[in-house]
């Protein structure tokens, strides 16, 4: 597919039917594909309109509302949902739409119930209870949004519980080892995204897509820039070992999608994760001393860093359309 850019600046192909060779080569999206595209993002977002809207029903006419009627209202909107699911189960888009609108549903109902009777639980209870429940329909549905939305419980519920309670299974942590931890949990699920992703999972469970892969990607390099920041501006007792897991893991990461699993957009951001780090260093080590000229030298360190790393990306990119066309 990589050959097609070479023919159009060789002029094989002629000006009037470039977009419509880069869409056969699979470079640019079609008008179906664009379709297909822009109907999944409307279904989806009315869809969760419909979710939060519920929500927000309760929260605004909780008082004028009687117990009866709010759990009425929100079991036969669930029971809907998942009762349209069974029926357009064999459409792709709308299916998984439904699927995430009617765990948000079930969210809703969970938190009503803990506050119509007091259960006393605390709040990372209920995202912990409401991941646990949806997990078998997370598991089986083979929907990327869903595996997000489900990661986005662990986090919240993780977040919530530490917040309240610094041990978790018997460790203590601090505010500084905090990164370590959300680093563990996203780099797990990340493995497990990938590895559904591949042809190796069952295919019950076999994922289509990798973006939501993609988006754990990012949140691990997230979790990384925070520990490259507390590595300059940290704590010193943990700083050591800031060093040693910053400078394993960053390579280790550049290593995977590079050459393993080779992802553009992750070793871009892999590759701003990086200038990040490099400003905040030497902003810190060197050119905090300039006083004003410091600024000055930082901007130009700054474009110098951004035209070799956009530089290395085009190259990067030319260089795996080049390796998938050799396959």
């Amino acid at each position: 597919m990589s050959e097609i850019y070479s023919w159009i600046k060789q002029g094989l192909v002629k000006s009037a039917d470039t977009q419509r060779a880069l869409e056969v080569a699979g470079e640019r999206g079609d008008a179906d594909g664009w379709f297909h595209f822009i109907k999944f993002l409307l279904i989806t977002l009315g869809l969760l309109s419909l979710a939060f809207g519920v929500v927000f029903f309760f929260a605004y006419n909780w008082n004028d509302l009687g117990r009866f009627y709010k759990f009425l209202i929100l079991q036969v909107l669930l029971v809907a949902v998942f009762g349209l699911y069974f029926l357009k189960a064999k459409q792709t888009i709308v299916s998984q739409a439904l699927l995430l609108a009617g765990v948000i549903v079930l969210g809703a109902l969970l938190a009503l119930f803990g506050q119509t009777y007091q259960t006393g639980a605390d709040p990372w209870q209920l995202f912990a209870t409401w991941a646990l429940l949806i997990s078998p329909l997370v598991l089986f549905a083979r929907s990327e949004a869903l595996w997000l939305f489900w990661a986005l419980l662990i986090n919240t519920a993780l977040t919530l519980y530490l917040q309240i309670n610094h041990s978790l299974f018997g460790w203590l942590f601090s505010s500084r080892y905090l990164p370590w931890l959300y680093l563990l949990l996203n780099g797990l699920m990340l493995l497990l995204m990938e590895w559904l992703a591949t042809a190796k999972s069952p295919r019950i469970l076999a994922l289509v897509h990798r973006w939501a892969a993609q988006v754990l990607g990012l949140v691990v390099l997230y979790a990384l820039t925070v520990i490259g920041m507390e590595l300059i501006w940290g704590n010193h007792q943990s700083q050591f070992f800031n060093i040693v897991l910053y400078m394993v893991s960053m390579p280790g990461f550049f290593m995977v999608y590079r050459y393993f699993k080779p992802d553009l957009l992750l070793l871009t951001a892999w590759a701003l994760a990086l200038i990040i780090f490099i400003m905040a260093f030497l902003a810190e080590t060197l050119f905090q001393h300039f006083d004003a000229g410091g600024m000055l030298l930082m901007a130009m360190t700054l474009i110098g860093l951004t035209t070799v790393a956009v530089t290395w990306i085009k190259k990067t990119h030319e260089q795996l359309k080049q390796e998938q066309a050799n396959e």
